[in-house]
């Protein structure tokens, strides 16, 4: 498992499963092991948890792509959003960022 997004990576990172704290890892990882993450595995299925921390202390809008390897293709990606701010600051940011995306 890895984080992908550059740009807030410093705000984001990766740790094993509660389950699963026998791999001592870096505070801000970035690239998780995956026998890291393995919660339980039998023949039939496996089960990994992890935990992905967000640390911010300003306002804004920070975005992640978790990126899931599992030794065979296709990878799994998902995005994970944070929003941080008052809801009426949020809105008043949401309509300026579509006022620029309809200027260009």
């Amino acid at each position: 498992m890895a984080l992908v997004y550059d740009e807030h990576r410093l705000h984001f990172s990766l740790v094993a499963g509660a389950e699963n704290k026998t791999q001592p890892l870096p505070s801000n990882a970035q690239l998780l092991p995956g026998n890291a993450a393995v919660l339980r595995s039998t023949a039939v299925e496996t089960v990994y948890g992890v935990e992905l921390v967000f640390s911010g202390g300003l306002f804004g809008h920070f975005t992640q792509t978790i990126v899931f390897d599992f030794g065979q293709r296709p990878l799994l990606a998902r995005k994970v959003i944070a929003e941080l701010g008052d809801l009426k600051m949020q809105e008043r940011v949401q309509v300026l960022r579509e006022k620029l995306t309809f200027n260009r």
